[in-house]
């Protein structure tokens, strides 16, 4: 038989049955299982395919003498033999995947302890690359690390609570998978910090690294990694920690307790990165008025931030109220394309700062300024602060803005040609006050013609009442008149020709 024949019927059973998809194909797995049972030839190619992936240890327990018992339990109900243990091995090495579910009750005690003793060195499942870890049962993590080998690339955590088991479990991970990619712990809080950092500090060619709080040491290397692609944590208790964030190809995102907290924490901390999003958890009335000055002072070099987000996770009545000088820092990451205030009020921001940011940061994609907040604060911006940011920043495709949409003169003034975006497809206005609909339906429909619809905020305040009518009064003409001009062009264009030819002759 070739050397190639195996490999070539694993990636056609992989396409009869993919184990990595959501659903599960039940019809597939079935075709794979009749296939493996077909000639020697395929039945590695297929046992490797149907073994890929386990959802659980079920089937590990069933297929060596395993059984449920009366409260649905997996148990095995006699010591294991040199036979059953072949059989776990020949599996075993087959996983690529496993998921420990959070709905583990299934699963008994002693059937976990028993596992544990599988009498090869080393991992119980010794090719494992991925394993995710979703139970909180306190009597399971000290088992964690019989199922983490020198394989493991990726392994992600997600327990509700947290113990002196499942902390002593976690700080000694490292040595038993030294060779991890991505590690994911959201759910980490202040208590579990200690543990978790240390477990991080033995990684070193981490890609991925989405935890909670970690202390200064474990940020310091999590920084340093060259390696890393993606870093998430939260800011706990540290003041003023002398960090240096120098993983370039990192995005960034913090989950910080307030902006105030923030700017302490950024007061000795530099980045080299170019994506920074900030997640606020509450606001305490207090929003730093050099907020984005000191975030600009934490960049050597600000023209290398693309994203910049500063968002709200937690619901809450408080504004968080920028002005034209707070917000003018901002102008110093030129090489901005995705900046996302979209959560903040930005009333008091005039159509000259809007000038400036479309002028200095021309390369902007998606731009949100205060269009999902339900603000009764009169904006200062106008249509000419719009008409700006068409005008120089050509490549815009996501525009949220909180702006007023009315207008002092004649509204043909801000239908300028050189202000048309043909990119833009999603258009927000947030709860921007608006006077006539028909004008402002003519003056959109002409700048932004291939916008999807016209976005605002719905089901607010008796104030907001009729701003909703007046919107939705806009969305439901903006398509008609954007093919009307279309036709309108068209038009005019063949006759334009036949007058063209005619003169010709």
């Amino acid at each position: 038989m070739h050397h190639w024949i195996p490999d070539v019927a694993q990636l056609i059973f992989e396409f009869v049955y993919d184990p990595i998809r959501t659903e599960e194909d039940c019809e597939g797995r079935a075709t794979v299982v009749g296939l493996a049972r077909t000639c020697r030839a395929f039945k590695d190619p297929a046992l490797d395919v149907l073994w890929a992936q386990l959802h659980s240890l079920d089937a590990l327990v069933l297929c060596s003498g395993g059984k449920r018992d009366s409260n649905k339990k997996l148990i095995w109900d006699r010591p294991l033999y040199d036979a059953d243990w072949r059989i776990l091995a020949q599996y075993g090495k087959r996983v690529r995947t496993l998921t420990i579910s959070p709905q583990s009750n299934t699963w008994d005690i002693s059937t976990m302890q028993l596992l544990s003793c599988f009498p090869v060195p080393g991992p119980i499942l010794p090719n494992l690359t991925k394993l995710n870890w979703l139970s909180d049962r306190e009597d399971f993590f000290p088992f964690l690390r019989r199922f983490c080998g020198p394989s493991l690339t990726a392994l992600s955590l997600s327990p509700i609570s947290w113990s002196v088991r499942k902390c002593a479990a976690i700080a000694s991970l490292a040595p038993s998978c030294p060779l991890l990619k991505e590690f994911t712990c959201i759910n980490a809080e202040d208590s579990s910090m200690q543990a978790i950092s240390e477990a991080v500090v033995g990684w070193n060619r981490l890609q991925l690294l989405q935890v909670g709080p970690l202390d200064e040491q474990a940020l310091t290397h999590a920084g340093s990694l060259q390696t890393l692609q993606d870093l998430r944590f939260s800011i706990s208790d540290l003041r003023s920690p002398v960090l240096e964030f120098c993983s370039p190809r990192a995005a960034m995102k913090i989950t910080i307790p307030s902006p105030s907290s923030f700017y302490a924490f950024i007061q000795n901390v530099h980045f080299s990165t170019q994506r920074l999003h900030l997640f606020c958890e509450r606001y305490d009335g207090m929003f730093p008025e050099l907020f984005f000055s000191r975030l600009r002072a934490c960049f050597r070099n600000p023209g290398e931030l693309l994203e910049l987000g500063l968002v709200k996770t937690i619901h809450h009545n408080r504004s968080i109220i920028l002005n034209s000088a707070m917000l003018r820092p901002l102008i110093s990451f030129k090489g901005l394309n995705y900046l996302n205030l979209a959560d903040l009020c930005t009333s008091h921001i005039d159509d000259t700062v809007l000038e400036e940011m479309a002028v200095s940061c021309p390369n902007l994609h998606d731009l949100y300024l205060g269009d999902k907040g339900r603000w009764l604060i009169a904006p200062l911006a106008t249509f000419d602060g719009v008409v700006s940011l068409l005008k120089h920043c050509h490549q815009l495709s996501s525009l949220g803005i909180f702006f007023s949409a009315t207008f002092k003169g004649d509204f043909t003034d801000v239908l300028q040609a050189d202000a048309i975006n043909l990119n833009i497809r999603n258009f927000s206005v947030g709860a921007s006050p608006i006077s006539d609909p028909m004008s402002v339906t003519v003056v959109l429909s002409s700048l932004i013609p291939n916008a999807i619809c016209i976005n605002h905020c719905a089901q607010g305040s008796a104030e907001l009442r009729d701003m909703e009518e007046k919107w939705d009064t806009v969305n439901t003409w903006f398509k008609p008149f954007v093919s009307a001009r279309k036709h309108s062009w068209e038009q005019g264009w063949l006759e334009g020709k036949m007058v063209v030819e005619k003169s010709a002759i």
